[in-house]
């Protein structure tokens, strides 16, 4: 009797898996495993012949995408707007938005904002050197003045002036002389007889 055993022996099977999830996925579930971080991960499992089968997980977990913004802005330019955000004040701002791989990205904003500035300028002129000229406005009057103008950094600058204007001083004086003492010579002037006369002068202050 010759009996005859044609034998084929299957190997285990095999498998690899490449995959890339975000941090905001874990934890990943795979053939009942549940990872909680990158690596790689093996399961046992038997094929539809009954035949061992090893199936291999290598898992990459991209981290949160993080990014800090630093701006500086006027006061004139609140508010300000940024990822979708309404922000009036100074401060430190985050965002939780979605990168282009689906991943969790969270940016930041670190907002400084520059105050108004103001400055004032004390003077005083004399009458006679009215109309005073100040940033572009034509002064005739003592008073307070406001321009508003831009700083270098290009931010809202408000100058203060406060002006002074000094009246034109007189003075008189009355004066008895003998005939004897003509010709009477006052602040440059000779005089010969009674009368009034005026000097115009110019005082310390100019």
């Amino acid at each position: 009797s010759i009996a005859t055993l044609v034998l084929t022996v299957s190997p285990t099977l095999t498998s690899t898996t490449n995959t890339a999830i975000c941090t905001n996925q874990l934890p990943y579930t795979w053939n009942g495993q549940t990872i909680n971080a990158t690596g790689t991960y093996t399961a046992n499992l038997t094929a539809a012949s009954g035949c061992d089968s090893i199936a291999t997980l290598v898992l990459t977990v991209s981290p949160t995408l993080t990014s800090t913004t630093n701006t500086a802005i006027c006061t004139n330019q609140l508010p300000y707007t940024w990822n979708g955000q309404t922000i009036n004040a100074a401060g430190t701002y985050t965002a939780n938005l979605t990168s282009v791989s689906g991943c969790d990205s969270i940016a930041t904003l670190i907002l400084t904002v520059s105050p108004v500035l103001t400055s004032t300028t004390n003077t005083a002129i004399c009458t006679n050197q009215l109309p005073y000229t100040w940033n572009g406005q034509t002064i005739n009057a003592a008073g307070t003045y406001t321009a508003n103008l831009t700083s270098i950094s290009g931010c809202d600058s408000i100058a203060t002036l406060v002006l002074t204007v000094s009246p034109t001083l007189t003075s008189t004086t009355n004066t008895a002389i003998c005939t004897n003492q003509l010709p009477y010579t006052w602040n440059g002037q000779t005089i010969n007889a009674t009368g009034t006369y005026t000097a115009n002068l110019t005082s310390v202050s100019g």
